[in-house]
């Protein structure tokens, strides 16, 4: 999918930075590079899926699942919306 067409919504101007950065989740940590960064947020690129384990409630029993994040985005109404792969 391109960026070419979408509309800006950012409020902060982005830096190129090229680094690396570390995510830290309650079981692992994922080894990163930085594209840009700006006053509120970094866009980053990983070699490997970012996992994360949900719990659903399905037929009144909570079954949990691996997951990994696929996507995420900002709605109109400034919550977030993300795509789980499981």
């Amino acid at each position: 999918m391109s960026d070419l067409g979408k509309k800006e919504k950012r409020r902060s101007e982005r830096l190129l930075l090229e680094t690396e950065v570390r995510l830290y989740s309650e079981d692992d940590i994922y080894i990163a590079r930085s594209v840009d960064i700006s006053d509120t947020g970094i866009r980053i690129i990983t070699e490997r899926s970012v996992e994360v384990r949900i719990q659903i409630k399905e037929d009144d029993k909570l079954v949990q699942y691996n997951a990994q994040l696929v996507w995420a985005r900002v709605k109109d109404d400034n919550t977030m919306e993300y795509g789980l792969k499981y």
